[in-house]
């Protein structure tokens, strides 16, 4: 339907009485919507750190009631003035929260700053006032985990910095700080304030572990159930980590037997973790006990699966090199028994093999790196599978031994180079015990 136009008469006085009394308000309107936006924006901008009293004095005459030009002339107060002039700060902080009552940033500011004037009461009422009203947000149970820490409330105050933490993984570190701090000497206090968050009280044996309490982190990492160790496996493999780095190889293999994801996988005393290379495991180290090994230039390290002794695989270098190589790279932590009596033993191939220093197997104690036992290089020329026997004994000390295939250089003055040729294979590594 046609739309229909509306004249005014705007040479009726009445009309133009109503007109410029409604421009009067739009002019005044649109002139304190500028004030207040002016005033915000200085407020949400500034630094607190660089600015001044009296700037942050304009954004509150340009926006007097607005929360957050009242808060940040508060921060400013509160950084610039000394401790006895910090009523300005609180009366503030006071206006702002007045302003907005559900934002609970104005309530956080305003407890911490009650708590430092020292109103410990008004600043407790304060936070948890911006802990109701922001539950899952980290810094407000922060700051009130902290008020009632400085009050002497340990228990409620490790409560929230709990939570808080839980909220905000960085937080982490410094609660562990406090609790160490409370409850060095009191494990039972200490297991009972961190919670029964299983990712959390395994984050926390780690840390145990890396302040030298390895007592008491594995006893930590103990409250864990079996389903608990495996699902917090990464954490699992930092903590068999320190325990190698401190040479307690027996507490690793048992945090390391705790995570293992299969049978498959467990770590047995005594024993060559696959040791004729049967299993399709990575070699790396990712695998605590088992083969580490390295690229090496001019040397092809792999398993080989159409020569072996007894499977089906066995281990194969392929050298070709023309000057010198020492280090092989080739190593695996196997945990022993103590003062013990033990016959190692391994099969070895070669083929086309030509240099004048081949490659030898070494057992060194896992304690001290003292060698223990060291086989007989590896015949030059090509040779069936032979097989190499070596008996060995652990000191009172020895938790483990690292074999490790090795080679020394024949290099010298006169002669500066040491060239390797041609292939070895190895096999069946197996380690057992006397009785």
């Amino acid at each position: 339907m046609p739309q229909e136009l509306v004249h005014v008469n705007v040479r009726n006085p009445v009309v133009r009485i109503v007109l410029i009394l409604l421009l009067g308000a739009a002019v005044v309107w649109s002139y304190f919507v500028c004030r207040w936006y002016l005033g915000n924006t200085m407020a949400e901008y500034y630094n607190p750190a660089q600015t001044t009293l009296d700037a942050a004095q304009m954004a509150v005459d340009l926006g007097p009631k607005d929360p957050l030009t009242h808060w940040r002339i508060a921060q400013v107060s509160q950084k610039l003035l000394p401790l006895d002039q910090q009523a300005k700060a609180i009366a503030e902080y006071e206006r702002a929260v007045s302003l907005s009552p559900n934002d609970y940033r104005f309530w956080m500011a305003l407890g911490t700053a009650n708590e430092q004037t020292g109103d410990s009461v008004k600043g407790e009422q304060a936070l948890r006032k911006a802990v109701a009203l922001a539950p899952s947000y980290a810094y407000p149970r922060w700051y009130l985990g902290n008020l009632l820490l400085r009050s002497g409330r340990y228990e409620e105050a490790f409560k929230e910095l709990r939570l808080a933490a839980e909220a905000d993984t960085e937080l982490q570190p410094q609660q562990f700080n406090f609790l160490w701090a409370i409850y060095s000497d009191n494990l039972e206090g200490l297991t009972k304030a961190i919670g029964e968050n299983a990712a959390t009280r395994a984050q926390f044996a780690l840390y145990l572990l890396n302040q030298q309490r390895h007592d008491d982190g594995l006893l930590v990492w103990d409250t864990l159930s079996a389903e608990e160790k495996k699902a917090n496996h990464e954490i699992g493999n930092s903590i068999v980590a320190n325990l190698i780095l401190v040479r307690r190889y027996h507490d690793g293999v048992k945090v390391w037997n705790d995570i293992a994801s299969n049978e498959r996988y467990r770590v047995e005393f005594g024993k060559v973790f696959d040791g004729s290379f049967e299993d399709a495991i990575n070699y790396g180290p990712e695998m605590a006990f088992g083969w580490q090994v390295k690229a090496v230039p001019q040397l092809q390290i792999g398993i080989d699966p159409t020569k072996s002794n007894g499977g089906s695989r066995s281990l194969r270098l392929a050298f070709q090199v023309r000057a010198n190589l020492e280090s092989l790279n080739i190593s695996q932590l196997i945990p022993v028994a103590p003062d013990s009596e033990y016959d190692f033993e391994f099969y070895i191939s070669t083929e086309k093999l030509e240099t004048g220093s081949a490659p030898v197997i070494e057992l060194l104690d896992g304690t001290d790196g003292a060698q223990l036992v060291t086989s007989p290089q590896a015949p030059s020329g090509s040779n069936p599978w032979t097989r190499v026997s070596l008996p060995f004994k652990t000191s009172s000390k020895t938790e483990a031994v690292i074999l490790r295939v090795a080679r020394t250089s024949c290099s010298d003055e006169e002669n500066p180079i040491c060239p390797i040729y041609g292939s070895v294979w190895y096999d069946d590594f197996s380690i057992k015990r006397r009785r």
